[in-house]
């Protein structure tokens, strides 16, 4: 069985005036690929995990709801969203 290498998409901390770390992500997300999914008649689930207190190694939720506004446009009526938290 031949399997394929993933792609890894990555970026750091560093903006440019005008581009936030928001809007750095919205890109990753695009240049990944997010549009050429198909969600139709699918289940999608997005999993955040706070993080402890006092941990700083977790997913902000400010990051996360940019996430489900860059992918809402391309879930239909009838497909179903869910956000873990």
């Amino acid at each position: 069985m031949e399997t394929s290498k993933s792609k890894v998409y990555f970026t750091d901390f560093k903006t440019k005036s005008g581009m936030n770390l928001l809007d750095k992500l919205e890109k990753l997300v695009k240049k990944a690929g997010i549009q050429n999914i198909d969600f139709k008649n699918k289940f999608v689930a997005i999993k955040i995990h706070f993080g402890e207190p006092g941990n700083l190694a977790f997913i902000r939720p400010n990051y996360a709801a940019k996430v489900v506004s860059i992918i809402k446009p391309y879930i239909q009526e009838e497909d179903q969203m869910l956000l873990i938290i």
